[in-house]
């Protein structure tokens, strides 16, 4: 089947439920195509206006075709396989993966016979739209994968399928759709991380909890020499190390510019108890946390 950029074949189900059910059915070998649109009126004085809302199971026929398309979108594969060609590119989305249709590109994209597309998209137009991808996007790229954006796209059908104020709907919609350039965006900084930034990164986003080395392994799926190695390499010290030195120097401040008790801090750091919290800080500071808080406030003083 092949839809044009000016006609969609709808099928509109009288409950979401049934829809559900209906791609449980297909996954299972009875593949049929279904799709539930919502269209939205061209509103021209609109910076950034909303073309039309969508959910798709798409079956072996499911192709669409445009020349010096007139829309931008944005699709999101919750699930399956196919292949987008644009501009002279033959890319090949697969779960997780965002793929991006812009205004005037020559594009064709169509389901993978086994393991076909389950996909969500959002079409959008406006002056801003060019501004958008040259701000947010790297330049003549339209697939980024492993974005895994399902609660974004969710939450778009939702809003264009759970309201009739068609107003609101609309600006909460451009909202999303710049929430999706920022993810998008996100997304390709975390990419171009090399592995000890990466690494870095994981510390600091847990330096309050529990965290071991074998821990760091396990989430990084890295060997230990291999973690220790590329990290000590750029940073002079090993994970770990640096993991203990940020937990002191929290403490440290903690214990310069407040007065909670040694007990809390020691909790805020998720260590067992506060005893061990004053060995482990006697260790690396040479003094108790009692001794540094009145060193502290002696210098202040």
């Amino acid at each position: 089947m092949l839809i044009s950029a000016t006609r969609y074949d709808m099928f509109k189900l009288s409950q979401r439920s049934n829809y559900i059910q209906s791609i449980s059915a297909a996954r299972t070998g009875k593949i049929t195509m279904y799709e539930n649109i919502k269209l939205f009126q061209h509103d021209g004085e609109c910076p950034l206006g909303i073309h039309f809302v969508g959910e798709t199971l798409c079956d072996e026929k499911y192709c669409i075709e445009r020349r010096n398309s007139d829309i931008a979108s944005f699709e999101y594969i919750a699930d399956g396989h196919g292949t987008l060609e644009i501009n002279g590119q033959i890319l090949h989305p697969k779960k997780g993966d965002i793929f991006m249709i812009t205004e005037g590109s020559d594009h064709r994209y169509y389901s993978q016979r086994e393991d076909g597309w389950h996909k969500f998209f959002i079409g959008f137009y406006g002056p801003v739209v060019d501004e958008l991808i040259s701000c947010y996007l790297p330049q003549n790229t339209f697939l980024f994968e492993g974005c895994f954006a399902d609660s974004i796209f969710q939450h778009i059908f939702d809003i264009a399928f759970n309201s009739d104020d068609i107003q609101q709907v609309r600006s909460m919609l451009a909202v999303e759709v710049f929430r999706l350039f920022n993810h998008i965006r996100d997304h390709q900084k975390i990419e171009s991380e090399d592995l000890a930034d990466r690494i870095k990164r994981h510390i600091d986003n847990r330096i309050t909890q529990n965290l071991s080395l074998d821990g760091l392994c396990a989430d990084m799926n890295y060997s230990k020499n291999h973690l220790i190695n590329i990290f000590s390499e750029k940073y002079g010290i090993t994970p770990y190390q640096y993991y203990i030195n940020c937990r002191i120097q929290i403490a440290k401040d903690y214990l310069a510019t407040t007065n909670m008790p040694i007990s809390e801090i020691a909790s805020v750091l998720s260590y067992s108890d506060q005893q061990y919290f004053s060995y482990s800080f006697k260790k690396e500071t040479g003094c108790s946390p009692k001794k540094y808080r009145e060193l502290m406030r002696c210098d202040i003083s």
